[in-house]
Parts: C-alpha cells; structure tokens; sequence
C-alpha cells in the first residue's frame, strides 16, 4: 500500500501541475480512488482517454512502482493504474461503503494531505467513520459535484508536460 501511496502522489502532483481539480478517496480494499470531475462535458470516451494520458505520464514517472500492465501476473509487483475502471457498468466502491473485509473497512473520503506514508485502508472502518466525518464536518468529496474544470486548457498543458 506504500507504493499505491507513492503513486497516487505522483499523480497528485501532476494534477496539481496542469491545474486539474481531483479527489481522493480509499477503496476500503487494497487502492485508493482519483476522482476527476469533469462536468458532464468529455464523452465516456474522451474521458477514457484523460485517464490513459494521466495514467502513462505517472508510469513514465514512476516505472519502478507503476505500471499499466492488466494481467496480474506481469504487474512484477507494481501498481496498476486502472483508468479502464470509468466505464458504463464498471463498478466502483461508493464513498462511505462498507467492504467484505475483515475490519469492515470504509471507502473513505480523504484529503490529499491524509494520502502520505503510514496511511492504512483499516484507520476508516464501520465503527471509526461516522466519528471521522462529525470530526471533519464536511465531505472531502463535496467538490467533485461542483467543480468545473477547465479541460481544454487543462489538455494544453498535460500535451505540453508529455
């Protein structure tokens, strides 16, 4: 999970850096989530396609931990980007869901300052979130509904970085 860590940090920063607003949150199983709002205005294609550039200029970054390689065996160890899970009928753990885990552990909302090295799937369980979110009073995912990006000029400077 350090590694998971590590890399959704590179992508953290590389949003950052061509002025990408996105969201974290835990899987509440071994991942973490990056939620990019696009504002309704990228078909499910085009949308498709930001995750891929996204996902290889993090695998260009980060090649010792990060990979793009679907098939399980080949992954020698690394991080899968799956940036084929935006799709119709593809699944995803709704934040706040309680996951078949031993520790019923929660895909939880979390602030990029949360997403650094100690952070474990198991601090967000069935029993620590509702006293996580009293603690915090407000959804880390709110502005995910609300943002609108600039996507065209978010795309010049994502080309220009590649």
């Amino acid at each position: 999970f350090e590694d998971v860590i590590a890399v959704a940090r590179v992508l953290h920063a590389l949003c950052d850096d061509i002025g990408l607003d996105h969201f974290v949150k835990t899987s509440g199983s071994s991942g973490l989530h990056v939620l990019i709002p696009l504002a309704r205005t990228f078909t499910h294609e085009q949308s498709r396609i930001l995750g891929h550039l996204l996902s290889q200029v993090v695998v260009a970054e980060a090649p010792e931990i990060a990979t793009l390689q679907r098939v399980i065996d080949r992954r020698a160890g690394k991080v899968y980007l799956d940036y084929l899970q935006n799709g119709h009928g593809k699944l995803i753990a709704a934040p706040f869901s309680v996951r078949p885990k031993p520790g019923a552990p929660v895909s939880m909302p979390v602030g990029w300052d949360e997403v650094k090295p100690g952070l474990r799937i198991l601090d967000f369980t069935m029993t620590t979130a509702p006293a996580r979110m009293a603690e915090l009073g407000e959804d880390p995912l709110a502005g995910v509904l609300e943002a609108a990006p600039d996507l065209m000029g978010t795309l010049e400077r994502l080309q220009a970085r590649m």
